[in-house]
């Protein structure tokens, strides 16, 4: 009884830190998209915000936000 009793226990605790660990991502997660949002805002803005290259504009940003281009 008192192993079944312990199985329980440290199943509860894996299932707390893994709801842990996923609200830590989700946090990160949504953190990562505010700042490639921001990035993507300044680079449209260098280009007056003209039509048609907001896709180019995110995909820059995610870029930058990551470290895959040397900056300028």
């Amino acid at each position: 009884m008192a192993t079944k009793q312990k199985d329980v226990q440290q199943k509860v605790k894996k299932t707390a830190v893994d709801q842990e660990k996923s609200t830590a991502q989700t946090q990160d997660s949504e953190d990562y998209q505010i700042m490639i949002a921001e990035a993507a805002y300044y680079i449209a803005e260098k280009r007056r915000f003209a039509p048609s290259h907001e896709m180019d504009d995110w995909f820059e940003a995610e870029q930058q936000i990551t470290g895959k281009t040397e900056k300028a």
